[in-house]
């Protein structure tokens, strides 16, 4: 009885042992959690300029080379609107693979109200919306002059591409190239970065715009089609059944 106890404890032990050495196996590599890289990309600028109001639909196309030559290409459609008052309304979709026959899931939505000086965001996911405050200037800033820029580590050129229609809208095309000289984040050679932008004076909004930068590919926006006129009233409504919590730091 006695032997069959230790037979069957040995049997036991020699198991785990087995087990143990297998599971730290060459094979099976061990390590700590591993992180990555996220890259997100900001879209057109939609001031809440008050008096110039429209619905229209953003198209985002971002495409990518990789090192073994092969392109990624991602996008997303997603509606924005403003009206007579200034107020902003814009959805924010995920990013999917071009030619995925899903509609981009709503990842957030956006309500800016420049009287109420207040941003609500809202998050279908966990269905909370968040309020906060919004003090952005319903005017377009002026544009960076041409020249050195940060100190003599980049140089930025313009030029002027004249008048265009974009969506029935008349747009001021406009082309900057910035030359980062070697060395201003690690890069061993000059790198150029080259922007083109559409402008609508009416709108103050960019209606189409280029990136073509080495670091982060290439990537187009587009606005198009274009309603002008007072947008949906419906689109300014905080969506119903969610939780709100206010997030403004108290006077």
């Amino acid at each position: 009885m006695k032997r069959a106890a230790f037979v069957l404890l040995f049997a036991l032990v020699a198991g785990i042992s087995v087990r143990v050495v297998l599971a730290q196996s060459p094979d099976d590599s061990l390590h700590a959690p591993s992180g990555g890289v996220r890259t997100m990309v900001i879209s057109i600028a939609v001031p809440p300029l008050p008096g110039a109001p429209f619905t229209a639909t953003v198209t985002t196309e971002w495409k990518r080379s990789l090192d073994d030559g092969s392109t990624v290409t991602i996008g997303n459609h997603r509606t924005i609107a403003r009206d007579n008052s200034g107020r902003v309304f814009e959805e924010r979709r995920n990013l999917y693979p071009s030619g995925d026959p899903r509609e981009n899931d709503i990842n957030r939505l956006e309500f800016d109200d420049p009287r109420a000086h207040t941003q609500t965001t809202c998050w279908p996911s966990g269905h909370v919306c968040q309020i906060t405050g919004y003090f952005r200037d319903a005017f377009t800033p002026p544009a960076v002059p041409a020249g050195p820029l940060e100190g003599g580590k980049a140089f930025l050129t313009r030029i002027e591409l004249g008048h265009d229609s974009v969506a029935g809208v008349d747009a001021i095309g406009t082309r900057e190239t910035t030359q980062i000289e070697a060395g201003a984040f690690g890069n061993d050679r000059a790198v150029n970065v080259v922007k083109e932008f559409w402008y609508s004076p009416q709108l103050e909004v960019n209606l189409i715009e280029k990136r073509q930068d080495p670091r982060y590919g290439s990537q187009t926006f587009t606005v198009s089609p274009i309603s002008l006129g007072e947008p949906d009233a419906k689109l300014f409504d905080i969506p119903a059944g969610f939780r709100i919590e206010d997030k403004r730091t108290p006077n």
